[in-house]
């Protein structure tokens, strides 16, 4: 039988109380983490999921979608400097470095197996 969750409305009450006393959310998460010995992320976690299960407002607002579409401005471009190397051409230096090894593998391992069936046709025959 699953155990009913005291902790998260403990903690959701003991922050909103504190919040009642003029503190902001920040400051009662650490002063709740504090008292029950846990971290501020922690407390900030349980509050905000007993805050959604019962529909409570985060104090955050969704941005909407625009009804109308306005054109933006451009962003103005940044003068970089040129890099040593683009990570295109770093990316296919590497390709063909690895291509390269791989081509040279493929004919070590050929030669390989030619001379292995070179001996084995002449022990058989």
């Amino acid at each position: 039988m699953p155990r009913k969750a005291t902790i998260g409305p403990a903690v959701f009450a003991r922050v909103n109380e504190l919040v009642g006393e003029g503190k902001s959310r920040t400051e009662a998460f650490a002063a709740v983490a504090t008292e029950r010995g846990q971290r501020p992320g922690t407390v900030a976690a349980n509050y905000y999921r007993i805050a959604r299960t019962q529909g409570a407002s985060s104090g955050t607002r969704r941005r909407s979608a625009r009804k109308t579409s306005t054109p933006r401005k451009p962003r103005p471009r940044r003068a970089a400097a040129a890099p040593a190397r683009s990570p295109a051409r770093s990316a296919d230096a590497d390709l063909t470095a690895i291509a390269s090894e791989i081509a040279a593998l493929t004919k070590q391992l050929v030669s390989r197996i030619e001379e292995r069936d070179t001996k084995l046709r002449a022990l058989l025959g």
